[in-house]
């Protein structure tokens, strides 16, 4: 179990590099073919399919966690009705999507701005989050057969391809259309090698419909509708403050109030990529010997991402204006209050993510979904009234009394379950 976890932590660890190599370099490369207008355009058709890609519901989270535990009890037989379930659900609505965004994209009546290599370019983009959604049920195999690293690095390996696909298009076609149909094409072979590296080795999951059930379909439901309350919840305490940022206080202050929390998060970065690794293991722990399983490893992995998140935000602190030196050349000064409200609220986001992923790796997250989009709520209505009487910071006072209710809410459920297991 800790050989696996210490992989986990190098394919997160190699999923961030990604991240960041595909942020740095795409600005220059596209901007050396494209205009800024032309490369606006891209910006806004690449975030439009983001709303498709909620479209499996939670359905591929929801049915790799419970697969995992099925196969921690040894219940083959379920993990595999589970799996084929799953693969029903995803194959009747990427394919019925499918046949209502391609040809609304393509044929639509939209503003005379759309012109035909937007429309193909927008559908092309729309197919390969649905092929994205699809690959996720196939990661989903390799974290229930005890390949989680294996298969987090295909999946960043196919991003990774995704993208290389989209600089290819750039520099054979330089259109938006031949830009997202490389890209298209990129993500769809990467989501057939994914399906069959998958479905090697000795397991028992296997490609087909002939065991979906109806039952396990309506059991996954409930947990499944209750991940989509997380993203919601996220897209609140980022965009929602940003904007209360902006209205506030001004574009100026968004750009310095940004830039200080994505340092800040950084702690919060290492840590999520520790509880990630372990997420596997807490549902097959969990299928096991319930949650009597999970108390061991949740005790010593909650201790060291507390520890992570702490000893990080304070090392940033003290590294932080050699940071924004360097990484602002300077044009963003060190303000010592600022940084101090969003390190501590960062800290207590690291100390709570063990607890946040033991729920949603066992699927009892359901109690605490509609928390954590109170927390939301909360961050944007107290950052409001905050921000009316100390500005930037009264904001960022705001997103630390949020974090730290749903903080209380999370670890008080965990440990209630905890409790009623010895009951």
């Amino acid at each position: 179990m800790l050989r696996r976890i210490i992989l986990g932590l190098g394919a997160n660890a190699f999923s961030q590099v990604i991240t960041i190599v595909i942020q740095i370099f795409s600005l220059p490369l596209f901007l050396l073919y494209w205009d800024a207008a032309t490369y606006g355009s891209w910006l806004v058709l690449s975030a439009l399919p983001a709303y498709v890609g909620m479209a499996d519901v939670g359905m591929v989270g929801a049915a790799g966690n419970k697969m995992t535990m099925a196969v921690g009890r040894s219940d083959v037989a379920e993990a595999n009705r589970i799996y084929q379930t799953a693969q029903l659900f995803m194959t009747v609505m990427c394919c019925s999507l499918a046949a209502i965004i391609i040809p609304a994209a393509l044929f639509l009546p939209l503003p005379d701005s759309m012109t035909t290599d937007k429309r193909i370019a927008l559908a092309a983009l729309m197919c390969a989050v649905l092929f994205a959604l699809y690959g996720g049920l196939q990661e989903a195999v390799f974290k229930a057969t005890g390949r989680y690293a294996a298969g987090t690095m295909l999946g960043q390996t196919v991003r990774l391809a995704e993208w290389g696909g989209y600089m290819a298009g750039l520099m054979l076609f330089r259109t938006l259309a031949g830009v997202a149909i490389c890209g298209l094409v990129a993500r769809a072979a990467g989501t057939a090698a994914g399906v069959y590296l998958s479905q090697q080795g000795d397991h028992k999951f296997r490609l087909g419909f002939q065991h979906a059930s109806k039952a396990e379909l309506l059991s996954m439901i409930r947990p499944a509708v209750s991940l989509m309350a997380f993203p919601l919840a996220s897209g609140l305490s980022f965009q929602g403050v940003t904007l209360l940022v902006a209205a506030l206080a001004g574009t100026t202050a968004v750009a310095v109030f940004n830039t200080y929390r994505t340092i800040a998060r950084l702690a919060v970065q290492v840590t999520g990529m520790f509880s990630h690794a372990v997420q596997p293991e807490f549902s097959r722990l969990f299928g096991e010997a319930g949650m009597k399983g999970v108390r061991s490893l949740y005790r010593h992995s909650t201790r060291l991402g507390a520890v992570q998140s702490i000893v990080l935000s304070l090392v940033l602190y003290f590294m932080s204006p050699f940071l924004l030196r360097i990484w602002t050349h300077g044009r963003i000064e060190f303000i010592p209050s600022m940084m101090m409200w969003l390190l501590v609220y960062a800290a207590v986001g690291g100390v709570w993510h063990v607890p946040r992923i033991l729920l949603l790796a066992t699927n009892q997250h359901i109690g605490l979904a509609g928390w954590f989009l109170l927390s939301g709520i909360l961050s944007v209505a107290l950052g409001w009234l905050f921000g009316i009487i100390w500005q930037v910071n009264g904001i960022c006072a705001a997103m630390l009394v949020s974090e730290m209710f749903i903080a209380a809410i999370c670890t008080y459920i965990a440990h209630r379950l905890f409790a009623e297991a010895n009951s």
